[in-house]
């Protein structure tokens, strides 16, 4: 008998060093955004957002088709419901969903430069330009604009690597493509750039549209009808202000938009640090200058590389850059001027954009890998990594939000510490919600979804929130009224059930903290101002929040019941310890 061996188990095939490479260029980028956004805090909007959601629901038609400041974005809206529901006020929860898409969409970008240009090293450029962008990395910290670009990012990425797929092998790709931008288009806007993104992207790779006219005819109905929606839907696209808007406005604005943000933004930068708000601070003079130099060049050696098909790309890139001034513009330069150029979130959305039209203006669809591409490749993609990294430390901390993260953290201690808790309702810090905002920057619409937290309820121990967040004690109030002395000597107003109007020597318009001092030998229900209380035996302080246009404050016992000797009644701003 002949014994024979089992044929050797297939072995497992190792990554080619390309992949590893490409590996390393996603993965360094996205774990330094992730570690600053699991490290980060809601700020401004953000607050809104959730409120709102707690407020309405997920399944809220009002409330997901609302115009937001001229935005339309169910699937935001939708989105922070669900997690709202889930974790209120947990950031790490509400920006994990995030990441997830980001993560997606660089498998989806590289797998669309492999298809359109096979595995070969040149294309790690344009990837580790996406990847390492500080458009993309820095603005997305905040999570209400990171949930408006990061699915549009995604969903570019999958209609383009869709629409390849449908280009080359027909089939039922189509469905992808739509799929993919209507997923975009219930996030942001922007996302109705991506037919042109897709038509662009036909004509260079130098396909008919005479080929699939139903499949064109269907995305113009899909723009036309996302159109015709948003401006049903929203009334405040075009912005109102006293700035000027001129040739020359315009024409500062570009110059910011590119020289500031843009170019500094797809080399890793800039590494002046941020600016005020979400702004990031201008480059030098000189700094910009190298930068359109190093543009410029890039532009013409992609000519003399690519030919026609390079024009074309340039072409594409900056027909969507000039979207993106016309937009800014036409909505925010007569409010902000063109410092607004200043601001990355605006033409953040060109990073992706960037890296495939640089790569389709260097590399013909399809050619053969040159000699010289890998060294080439990973000198200018480490080049960009660091890059980045200097960059993205040096602007990210403006975009974590510590401050508004210190006052949440102190607020759910305090509550974690003593459950019993009750704030006085008063405006919370401008960098935490701005006061333009209105009721919206109160800190009960903050800090309220916490868990356990109750503000301007009646309570013998009112507090107060400052600005960091930390409670203190109210020990009375900053009068500007008070209550005229009782009739009942020893005893002032004598309380029973029937209503008792104790009058006030001032009339009092607006938000006042009332401060009630009274005795009673047993404790009872009652009414201050028809807001229900508990008396407690013995000599006592009740505040209640008041709000409106009176010159009395009415009290009374819900049922029968020992009297209440309201002693003292007075109105006016509170006083801490």
């Amino acid at each position: 008998m002949v014994l024979t061996e089992k044929p050797a188990s297939r072995a497992i095939r190792r990554p080619s060093a390309l992949v590893v490479a490409a590996f390393v260029a996603g993965v360094v980028p996205f774990a330094l955004h992730a570690w600053a956004a699991l490290h980060g805090s809601f700020a401004q909007d953000d607050f809104v957002v959730t409120h709102q959601a707690a407020a309405a629901g997920p399944f809220d038609l009002g409330y997901l088709f609302q115009d937001y400041h001229g935005h339309l974005m169910p699937g935001g809206f939708f989105l922070a419901a669900l997690l709202t529901w889930w974790a209120p006020l947990n950031f790490p929860v509400l920006v994990l969903p995030l990441l997830l898409m980001r993560a997606l969409a660089t498998v989806l970008f590289w797998c669309l430069l492999v298809r359109c240009f096979g595995r070969r090293w040149a294309i790690l450029v344009p990837f580790t330009v996406f990847t390492a962008s500080t458009l993309l990395l820095v603005p997305t910290l905040w999570w209400s604009y990171g949930s408006q670009l990061v699915p549009v990012v995604l969903a570019a990425a999958g209609a383009l690597h869709a629409h390849v797929r449908f280009l080359a092998d027909g089939g039922r790709w189509w469905l992808g493509a739509f799929a993919w931008t209507l997923f975009g288009l219930a996030f942001y806007e922007k996302a109705a750039v991506i037919p042109l993104l897709l038509a662009g992207v036909t004509v260079l790779l130098g396909r008919s549209f005479r080929e699939h006219a139903r499949y064109w005819a269907a995305q113009a109905v899909l723009l036309a009808g996302f159109v015709t929606v948003f401006f049903l839907v929203t009334s405040s696209q075009v912005g109102q202000g006293e700035q000027p808007m001129s040739a020359g406005t315009v024409a500062d604005l570009t110059g910011r938009m590119l020289g500031d943000t843009l170019l500094p933004g797809l080399a890793g930068g800039p590494w002046s640090g941020p600016g005020p708000g979400a702004t990031w601070a201008p480059s030098p003079f000189v700094v910009v200058v190298v930068l359109l130099a190093v543009a410029l060049g890039v532009v013409l050696t992609g000519v003399r590389a690519g030919g026609r098909r390079a024009w074309g790309a340039w072409a594409l890139l900056a027909t969507l850059f000039a979207v993106d001034v016309g937009l800014l513009a036409l909505t925010r330069l007569r409010e902000v001027g063109p410092s607004a150029g200043d601001d990355p979130r605006y033409v953040a959305d060109l990073a992706l954009s960037a890296a495939l039209c640089g790569a389709f203006a260097f590399l013909p669809p399809g050619s053969p890998s040159g000699k010289r591409e890998r060294p080439v490749a990973l000198i200018l993609s480490v080049l960009l990594i660091v890059s980045s990294a200097v960059g993205f430390a040096r602007l990210s901390p403006a975009m974590r939000f510590e401050h508004s993260g210190q006052y949440i953290g102190n607020v759910r201690a305090a509550v974690a510490e003593d459950p019993d808790l009750v704030f006085y309702d008063t405006f919370v810090p401008s960098d935490v919600v701005h006061e333009w905002f209105g009721a919206d920057s109160r800190a009960s619409r903050v800090v309220g979804l916490l868990p356990g937290t109750h503000f301007d309820q009646p309570t013998s121990r009112m507090h107060v929130l400052d600005d960091t967040g930390t409670p203190h004690r109210v020990t009375g109030v900053d009068p500007v009224s008070r209550g005229v002395p009782g009739p009942v000597p020893g005893c002032g107003n004598a309380i029973g059930e029937t209503l008792v109007r104790i009058p006030l020597d001032a009339p009092v318009l607006g938000r006042y903290l009332l401060k009630l001092d009274y005795y009673t030998s047993d404790g009872g229900e009652g009414l201050v101002e028809r807001t229900p209380v508990w008396f407690q035996a013995g000599l006592h302080t009740l505040y209640l929040p008041v709000d409106g246009l009176f010159d009395h404050i009415g009290v009374q016992l819900s049922s029968p019941g020992a009297p209440v000797c309201v002693a003292k009644v007075e109105v006016g701003k509170p006083v801490t310890q």
